[in-house]
């Protein structure tokens, strides 16, 4: 393996992982990820579409908590320094790989902290889990980088349990891996795409023409979107002004339940309370409830107001010329 000198999350690693194929590409190529295509993967690297930010994925989060506890773990276990390395295969170095732990002896070991559901599920079904085999081949690639016939895939827990697996690289499997990876990476170089599943990859224009409609239909709607999203900012603000008005509105109308001035209208009402049936059902079931206890289970009422524009001429009539009794000074 030939060892390149980056640190893993650095511009310079990113721009080594887009210039080939990693090994956590390989579950992508081999169609056993379900969150990612061939066509994707491609589009990514032919710079067509963007790649996804991870960055506040909680799975991504997690894992980035727990590696270098898991790792802790496993060096304790067996006795190996583990280092966290990133490497080229010397005779394909295409194929790279950021190993998570590499021991003495270039073996790789692969830490995951997946959720919980994910957790149960490895545990039940071990190796016979898609998820599982998702990552074995990850390990087997990083095997391939290496120069190693096995690693390790270790999964953790925050509480510091862990399940490890070996996972051993058939010399017939190696090369398989090697082959699917290199008739990828040639339709990467060669702008070449693969089959494309209109259920799962994205549309792209084929043509010229169809590249210009789309273009001229998309630079509208963002336009239309924008002053959307302009206009609900606006609206959001003027409710907020409304309300506090109403608020002076209702403080004004004291204890009366109406009011009909200045073009507005308001209606003040209470509306009862709804029964705590969660609470009621548990005292049914201590044999203690009667029908008589059913009200001390209802959650108080709830005052409101509805305001709407009102539309009576001598009502508001009536308000104009209170209004021009006010002195100056008040107004």
């Amino acid at each position: 393996m030939h060892v390149i000198n980056f640190s893993q999350g650095s511009k310079d690693w990113l721009a080594w992982r887009e210039q080939g194929i990693t090994a956590s590409d390989i579950p992508i190529i081999l169609g056993l990820s379900p969150y990612k295509t061939r066509w994707m993967l491609w589009a990514e690297k032919t710079n067509r579409i963007n790649p996804p930010d991870l960055s506040r994925n909680p799975n991504v989060q997690r894992g980035h908590k727990l590696e270098d506890d898991i790792r802790k773990i496993a060096e304790a276990k067996y006795g190996e320094l583990l280092l966290p390395v990133c490497g080229e295969n010397k005779r394909s170095p295409f194929l790279r790989a950021s190993f998570d732990g590499v021991d003495q002896h270039n073996k790789p070991y692969e830490f995951k902290a997946p959720s919980e559901r994910i957790w149960n599920e490895i545990k039940d079904l071990g190796t016979s889990c898609d998820t599982y085999k998702m990552y074995e081949a990850q390990v087997f690639a990083q095997c391939l980088v290496s120069e190693s016939t096995e690693g390790r895939l270790i999964f953790g827990l925050e509480k510091g349990e862990i399940m490890d697996f070996p996972v051993v690289l058939e010399k017939q499997h190696a090369q398989f891996i090697l082959d699917e990876a290199k008739s990828f990476w040639n339709l990467v170089q060669n702008n070449t795409p693969p089959e494309i599943d209109p259920e799962k990859d994205y549309f792209i224009p084929e043509t010229p023409l169809d590249k210009f409609h789309w273009e001229a239909a998309s630079d509208v709607w963002r336009s239309q979107y924008q002053i959307i999203k302009s206009k609900e900012t606006e609206l959001k603000r003027l409710k907020e002004e409304l309300k506090v008005h109403q608020g002076s509105l209702t403080k004004l109308m004291g204890l009366f339940k109406q009011a009909d001035m200045g073009g507005v209208k308001v209606s003040r009402f209470e509306t009862r309370g709804a029964i705590d049936y969660k609470q009621l059902l548990e005292t049914m079931f201590l044999g203690s409830y009667t029908v008589d206890d059913e009200e001390k289970f209802r959650k108080p009422s709830r005052q409101g107001s509805r305001f709407t524009q009102s539309e009576d001429e001598l009502v508001n009539r009536g308000a104009d010329d209170i209004v021009s009794e006010i002195p100056n000074a008040y107004l």
